[in-house]
């Protein structure tokens, strides 16, 4: 079994920021406080719009229809089983002018449905063969497609703009004020379009991947979406599992709005330096999903992803889980090394799957960090607690 390690190096244990309590996800806002599991679809819906539009600036419109079309039907030999791989494009129609974009699937070969793992990190590669096959030994299909095709990433140093909002869905949805991040979770949503194309998928076994803004896109396209029945957030840093609140030493902020402005929506700007009056903040956002199992995978050596903000953010979410009465549902694994989709972030996550759609004991330590200067960062509890 995997156990969490020291971090390599030592730190200062004090926060950079630390705003006070976290805000209560039971409460309501007539003033009251939330306290049936029938109410809670109700709330969840309230947090997930007011996230969304303040923060990520709302998501483009669904397509009016997708169109898929078949590009090729091959395999890979090198593989054992030679597993599928077949290509396709998908056409969204509806928008001011076409769109498309292309996607892989990489499944066994088998008579009977398999889960599915969507992963849009294709501008990057992660992906190695181990991790492949892992996954295809584990029966599950695995889909790549590059996020970017949505809208470009402007997260790189020398971008000439950073608030440019043209090409991709900005062509195709004009006169909206979402982000980058919706933009990208759109197309996950799109995904599981195609997938539900498919006769050889489970539907009720689709699962995102994602890592760093990857990783906000799958919580992100997660709480706008329940078709996707299990997320996992790789290192999101602020914006993603990690609260604005609380940010350990070296940790990303809500500074981020100036540094990658194009991600995000316009709401958040007012309050840059003053987190503490958001409405919300990010455990809200998983809270959202609940009760679907939510996994975040982190590295105690990467500083810039906030690991202790994402522990605040998984103690405060995991109330709500809580009180749906599926605590289990919601875990975090923190390894050593940086900021990478590291093999041992796949197996994680893998070892979840198995758990949560096989029945399978897990295999994995979580919940376990070595913060001992880390108290929650609110005082609430779930009702009835």
């Amino acid at each position: 079994m995997m156990k969490v390690k020291e971090p390599k190096n030592e730190y200062p244990v004090e926060p950079v920021v630390d705003k006070g309590e976290l805000p209560d996800p039971f409460a309501m806002p007539d003033g009251g406080r939330l306290n049936s599991r029938d109410v809670w679809p109700i709330r969840s819906r309230m947090w997930r719009d007011l996230i969304l539009d303040m923060e990520y600036g709302g998501l483009p419109p669904k397509p009016d229809a997708i169109q898929v079309e078949t590009l090729c039907h091959s395999s890979v030999r090198r593989f054992p089983g030679s597993p599928c791989l077949w290509s396709y494009r998908v056409h969204c129609i509806g928008g001011k002018q076409p769109f498309s974009f292309c996607a892989r699937i990489l499944f066994p070969k088998t008579s009977k449905t398999v889960p599915a793992i969507i992963n849009g990190d294709g501008c990057w590669w992660y992906l190695s063969d181990d991790i492949v096959r892992r996954v295809l030994d584990n029966g599950c299909a695995l889909i790549m497609f590059n996020r970017t095709e949505m809208a470009e990433d402007l997260g790189y140093a020398d971008v000439p703009d950073k608030k440019k909002r043209s090409g991709g869905l900005y062509d195709v949805y004009p006169g909206h004020s979402f982000g980058a991040l919706s933009a990208w979770a759109w197309g996950y949503h799109r995904c599981v379009d195609l997938l539900y194309e498919l006769p050889f998928i489970d539907r009720t076994k689709i699962a995102v991947t994602g890592h760093s803004r990857g990783g906000k896109t799958t919580l992100l396209s997660a709480s706008t979406d329940e078709r996707i029945t299990l997320v996992n957030d790789n290192a999101s840093c602020a914006g993603g599992g990690a609260v604005f609140r609380y940010v350990g030493n070296g940790g990303e902020t809500i500074d981020i709005l100036n540094s990658f402005p194009s991600w995000f929506g316009p709401g958040l700007r007012p309050y840059l330096g003053c987190e503490e009056k958001i409405p919300f903040d990010q455990h809200c956002l998983l809270a959202s999903i609940a009760p679907r199992p939510t996994l975040m995978t982190y590295a105690l050596d990467d500083r810039w992803s906030n690991p202790e903000g994402m522990v605040q953010c998984a103690w405060a979410a995991g109330e709500v889980y809580r009180f749906l009465g599926v605590p289990e549902n919601l875990a975090f694994h923190l390894r050593t090394g940086l900021h990478l989709h590291s093999p041992e972030d796949w197996y994680v996550l893998l070892d979840f799957i198995s758990s949560k759609w096989n029945g399978k004991k897990p295999k994995i330590h979580y919940n376990i960090h070595p913060y001992r200067h880390l108290k929650p960062a609110f005082s609430w509890k779930a009702p009835g607690a």
